[in-house]
Protein backbone atom coordinates (compact mmCIF):
# COMPACT_ATOMS: atom_id res chain seq x y z
CA UNK A 1 0.00 0.00 0.00
CA UNK A 2 1.37 3.58 -0.70
CA UNK A 3 1.69 5.57 2.60
CA UNK A 4 0.69 9.32 1.87
CA UNK A 5 2.23 12.17 4.23
CA UNK A 6 0.49 15.81 3.92
CA UNK A 7 2.57 18.87 4.80
CA UNK A 8 -0.33 20.13 6.86
CA UNK A 9 -2.23 18.36 9.81
CA UNK A 10 -5.96 17.63 8.00
CA UNK A 11 -7.50 18.07 11.63
CA UNK A 12 -6.02 20.60 14.17
CA UNK A 13 -4.22 19.33 16.73
CA UNK A 14 -4.85 21.74 19.60
CA UNK A 15 -7.69 20.85 21.79
CA UNK A 16 -9.07 23.68 24.50
CA UNK A 17 -10.77 22.22 26.70
CA UNK A 18 -12.84 24.55 28.89
CA UNK A 19 -13.42 24.02 32.53
CA UNK A 20 -17.31 25.81 31.97
CA UNK A 21 -20.48 23.97 31.43
CA UNK A 22 -23.46 25.93 29.33
CA UNK A 23 -26.63 26.12 31.16
CA UNK A 24 -28.91 25.24 27.76
CA UNK A 25 -26.90 22.14 27.24
CA UNK A 26 -28.42 19.91 29.54
CA UNK A 27 -31.84 21.33 28.69
CA UNK A 28 -31.18 20.52 24.70
CA UNK A 29 -30.12 17.23 25.81
CA UNK A 30 -33.55 16.42 27.23
CA UNK A 31 -35.20 17.79 24.62
CA UNK A 32 -33.81 15.60 21.68
CA UNK A 33 -34.17 13.07 24.37
CA UNK A 34 -37.79 13.73 24.68
CA UNK A 35 -38.12 14.09 20.44
CA UNK A 36 -35.92 10.92 19.68
CA UNK A 37 -38.96 9.11 21.94
CA UNK A 38 -41.70 11.06 20.28
CA UNK A 39 -40.44 9.42 16.58
CA UNK A 40 -39.63 6.11 17.77
CA UNK A 41 -43.48 6.10 19.34
CA UNK A 42 -44.40 7.44 16.24
CA UNK A 43 -43.33 4.92 14.64
CA UNK A 44 -44.56 2.23 16.29
CA UNK A 45 -48.21 3.76 16.03
CA UNK A 46 -47.67 3.49 12.37
CA UNK A 47 -46.50 0.18 12.40
CA UNK A 48 -49.49 -1.26 14.70
CA UNK A 49 -51.82 0.82 12.21
CA UNK A 50 -50.19 -1.12 9.17
CA UNK A 51 -50.73 -4.50 11.08
CA UNK A 52 -53.92 -3.77 12.13
CA UNK A 53 -55.07 -2.55 8.53
CA UNK A 54 -56.95 -4.93 7.19
CA UNK A 55 -55.44 -6.55 3.97
CA UNK A 56 -52.48 -4.67 3.60
CA UNK A 57 -49.96 -6.70 5.68
CA UNK A 58 -51.38 -9.37 3.33
CA UNK A 59 -50.77 -7.40 0.27
CA UNK A 60 -46.87 -6.31 1.69
CA UNK A 61 -46.44 -9.90 2.31
CA UNK A 62 -47.83 -11.45 -1.05
CA UNK A 63 -49.46 -14.24 0.82
CA UNK A 64 -53.16 -14.98 2.01
CA UNK A 65 -53.16 -17.55 4.46
CA UNK A 66 -56.74 -18.55 6.11
CA UNK A 67 -55.47 -21.03 8.16
CA UNK A 68 -53.51 -18.75 10.47
CA UNK A 69 -55.39 -17.11 13.17
CA UNK A 70 -55.76 -13.42 12.78
CA UNK A 71 -54.37 -11.74 16.12
CA UNK A 72 -56.43 -8.36 17.14
CA UNK A 73 -54.74 -6.00 19.39
CA UNK A 74 -55.67 -2.59 21.11
CA UNK A 75 -53.77 0.61 21.08
CA UNK A 76 -53.89 -0.52 25.44
CA UNK A 77 -51.84 -3.89 24.64
CA UNK A 78 -49.66 -2.42 21.83
CA UNK A 79 -48.90 0.45 24.17
CA UNK A 80 -48.06 -1.51 27.35
CA UNK A 81 -46.23 -4.62 25.00
CA UNK A 82 -44.57 -1.92 22.84
CA UNK A 83 -43.98 1.48 24.69
CA UNK A 84 -43.17 0.16 28.35
CA UNK A 85 -40.39 -2.30 27.62
CA UNK A 86 -38.85 0.85 25.38
CA UNK A 87 -38.77 3.09 27.72
CA UNK A 88 -37.67 0.98 30.27
CA UNK A 89 -34.78 0.03 28.02
CA UNK A 90 -33.87 3.39 27.33
CA UNK A 91 -33.93 4.01 30.87
CA UNK A 92 -31.77 1.17 31.41
CA UNK A 93 -29.49 2.37 28.72
CA UNK A 94 -29.41 5.93 30.13
CA UNK A 95 -28.47 4.86 33.83
CA UNK A 96 -25.10 2.72 32.23
CA UNK A 97 -24.48 5.93 29.98
CA UNK A 98 -24.61 8.46 32.99
CA UNK A 99 -22.15 5.70 35.02
CA UNK A 100 -20.12 5.50 32.49
CA UNK A 101 -19.62 9.33 31.98
CA UNK A 102 -19.43 9.52 36.25
CA UNK A 103 -16.52 6.70 35.93
CA UNK A 104 -14.61 8.72 33.24
CA UNK A 105 -15.09 11.82 35.09
CA UNK A 106 -13.67 10.60 38.05
CA UNK A 107 -10.99 8.52 36.59
CA UNK A 108 -9.02 11.36 35.15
Amino acid sequence: MTEISLSKHVVPTTITVSSTKTTGATLSNIAYAVFILFCFWVGSQILNLLVNAPGVLEHLAQGNDATRPRIEMGLAVSTVFGLVPFLLGCAILGLIALMVKYHHRHEY
